[in-house]
């Protein structure tokens, strides 16, 4: 967005040092709502420039290698001149400086703040107007690779019956992917915990045809999201009878504190859509559908309370 609130433009994106400096790494600050969907944009819009500077560039180089070969064989045509040795000096060139153009792209940006944009920006917006004024949400973000050895929880042997079967294990990954905390208009205190858990089942089999051993992959995530809700005594009381079939109920001096959860899981809940051979699964639920879920979350911890009179 510009200052007028409408689109952002590229001034704006291209060259924020604060958005670009952890793109790769994640991020932790406070904002009011607005400013995050606007953070969000202006990293995805910042990547996406980048990427586009990185394709004309790759042009650029391969239109260099092309233009080089072809003036080999038009010197060679009139004079002798080692073609084959041009030609392979060409594309060796050629792979070295994309490879090392891609390698730069990689090491400044991360394509994890696509998910923030659409996901969170959607749940933000539900919630802004159940903030207090000018209130912000303060939200640590994590965009690293889950399959890494830091996120490593355990492994084990998996054994299997079919056809083929040589050996298998499974990886199991965890990952905290944000976590954040805002104040509601009516003092209540909103915190949650997103996180990502990750089986990575790898198996070698020989081919029933050709013989020959094969590596898969296969893939299932869920996405837990843990929402905590300190209600205050002073504006609410607990109701007599409450549902704690879904929910964890606690209380100190002050506060209701109220815990629920939501698991997304796309191959219980919408078994033609998985696919095993995808490692992320969060993206097969709609943003709309994510941000509707979360603030059930809330009314779930509301129904639990009436308000004083």
């Amino acid at each position: 967005m510009n200052k007028q609130g409408s689109v952002l433009t590229a001034e704006q994106f291209s060259g924020a040092p604060i958005e670009r400096a952890h793109l790769h790494r994640g991020f932790t600050s406070k904002k009011t709502p607005l400013k995050w969907i606007r953070f969000f944009r202006a990293c995805v819009l910042q990547r996406e420039h980048a990427n586009n500077k990185k394709k004309k560039e790759i042009k650029k180089i391969w239109i260099g290698a092309v233009s080089l070969i072809v003036l080999g064989f038009i010197i060679n045509y009139f004079y002798y001149f080692p073609v084959v040795i041009l030609i392979i000096a060409s594309i060796g060139g050629g792979i070295l400086l994309t490879v090392n153009v891609n390698s730069k792209f990689r090491k400044k940006y991360t394509d994890g703040f696509d998910f923030f944009s659409d996901y969170f920006s959607a749940f933000f917006t539900l919630i802004e107007e159940d903030l207090q004024p000018q209130s912000r949400i303060s939200l640590e973000a994590n965009v690293k690779n889950t399959m890494q050895s830091t996120n490593l929880v355990k492994q084990e042997k998996h054994e299997a019956n079919t056809s083929g079967f040589i050996s298998g294990s499974n990886y199991y990954y965890e990952k905290e992917i944000s976590k954040g905390s805002c104040f509601l208009s009516d003092g209540c205190m909103l915190s949650f915990n997103f996180t990502e858990r990750l089986r990575n089942r790898i198996i070698t089999k020989r081919g029933s045809v050709s013989g020959k051993r094969k590596t898969k992959r296969k893939y299932k995530s869920v996405y837990p999201f843990v929402l905590k809700m300190k209600i205050p005594k002073t504006k609410y009381i607990l109701k007599k009878e409450v549902d704690k079939s879904n929910i964890q109920l606690a209380e100190d001096t002050n506060f209701y504190i109220v815990k629920t959860t939501r698991k997304f899981d796309i191959k219980n809940e919408h078994p033609e859509k998985y696919q095993p051979y995808s490692s992320s699964s969060i993206e097969m639920f709609s943003s709309d559908y994510f941000a509707l879920e979360l603030i059930n979350l809330i009314n779930v911890s509301y129904s639990c309370v009436t308000p004083r009179v």
